[in-house]
């Protein structure tokens, strides 16, 4: 019988020819053994060096039989780590003692006197059994690292200045990805290409399909001006990849940043608010069904001519339905309100003060992937454009 290589096994029990006894054993299987009498040295010993096999004595003081000391020793070594496998050395027969060993956090029991074959089989077994587990947590942390990375550089926070114009947007998912999707291209000094997306499920396959958006979009944005040349070019592309039941809902704006003529396509999206300078609201509703469900006809962009002082904001459902306690959705017209801001204050202040309000009201928690585009029409001439990729802090 072999042990893997600088196992440590931590051994806690008051009697001293049982724990030099169990020490000779595991000692001569290759084991490194870590010997304490009691509950407090056990707790010290394992915050000092975590173990890969704990045996506890359920009892240490004399003509106690409650456990009680053991159980509690059980409970504070599962605080401090939740894989270490926990044998209890309980007295032969004492059954309840053992599952209520098990209850507390124990992986398995052995019974005193026990048999040397049947303890080494067990201690083996089990730290093989969490070394698979301790495995399989390094590869899904490393996977959840990749996702999220992956994820800030489909989405990234974006802020950009352009002639006038000012944009800030960023994404939140709901899990370690989601499978919302905003991009801002300028192919040309004088167009300013936008979309926002929401890709049908969530986690993983919404994250992939978003990756594939992303890629389709930001090629095929440079290929033309035209909101309905570049979608139909997209659907296209996507329509293999989607699959029977996915599809995508999307916005798409080019804003020519000399005339601020506004060409766009609603493809099924949540209507983006556009607040005017005078205070009236509008809202730019669907223009074309979903991305996913072919269209046997042609369609057409929309045009609209935008002016200093305007302001769009453009969102995912994740924001407008997120839900208080009552299953009251934050709703779009509450959106309306929070889109003008006092006056000096920035866009990304704007964009913070909107998403604390949604938070606030959905006690932190977004059930879906949540997703906000502003948009303002300044009397500013600056050509500055920046791009961070470091997400914004959620309150979520």
């Amino acid at each position: 019988m072999t042990s893997p290589d600088n196992s440590t096994i931590l051994i806690a029990e008051d009697q001293e020819h049982v724990r030099e006894a169990l020490a000779m054993l595991l000692r001569g299987h290759g084991y490194l053994v870590v010997l304490c009498a009691s509950p407090n040295e056990a707790l010290a010993a394992a915050r000092q060096h975590a173990p890969d096999l704990a045996l506890f004595d359920m009892n240490y003081h004399r003509d106690s039989t409650s456990g009680i000391e053991g159980l509690e020793l059980i409970q504070h070594l599962r605080e401090l780590d939740a894989t270490v496998p926990i044998v209890a050395l309980t007295a032969w027969g004492n059954v309840d003692l053992a599952v209520s060993a098990m209850k507390h956090g124990a992986s398995d029991f052995i019974e005193k006197p026990w048999r040397n074959t049947a303890l080494l089989e067990k201690v083996q077994s089990l730290i093989r059994r969490a070394e698979e587990v301790r495995s399989s947590q390094r590869v899904s942390d490393c996977e959840r690292n990749d996702a999220q990375q992956l994820q800030t550089r489909i989405v990234p926070q974006r802020h950009l200045v352009a002639q006038g114009v000012e944009l800030f947007g960023n994404s939140i998912p709901a899990g370690v990805v989601g499978g919302d999707y905003f991009g801002v291209w300028q192919p040309v000094p004088d167009k300013l290409h936008f979309c926002l997306a929401d890709v049908s499920g969530k986690g993983t396959p919404g994250a992939l399909i978003a990756a594939m958006l992303y890629a389709s979009v930001s090629t095929l944005s440079s290929s033309s001006n035209s909101p309905e040349v570049v979608l139909a070019q997209v659907e296209t592309t996507l329509r293999n990849q989607l699959g029977e039941g996915h599809y995508v809902t999307l916005f798409y704006g080019v804003l020519d940043l000399r005339t601020r003529v506004l060409q766009f396509v609603n493809a099924g999206h949540c209507p983006p608010i556009l607040r005017r300078n005078n205070g009236t609201i509008e809202s730019l509703q669907p223009t074309r069904p979903v991305l996913g469900f072919m269209l046997d006809a042609g369609f057409h962009a929309e045009h609209l001519v935008l002016s200093v002082g305007d302001r769009l904001l453009l969102y995912t459902d994740g924001v407008s339905e997120a839900a208080n306690g009552s299953d009251e959705e934050f709703g779009p017209d509450r959106l309306a309100a929070l889109l003008a801001g006092p006056p000096g204050e920035s866009l990304p202040q704007r964009y913070a003060q909107i998403m604390n309000d949604v938070e606030s009201h959905a006690a932190g928690k977004f059930s879906d992937d949540a997703t906000l585009l502003l948009i303002a029409i300044n009397d500013r001439p600056e050509t500055v454009i920046t791009q961070s990729a470091t997400p914004m802090q959620s309150n979520a």
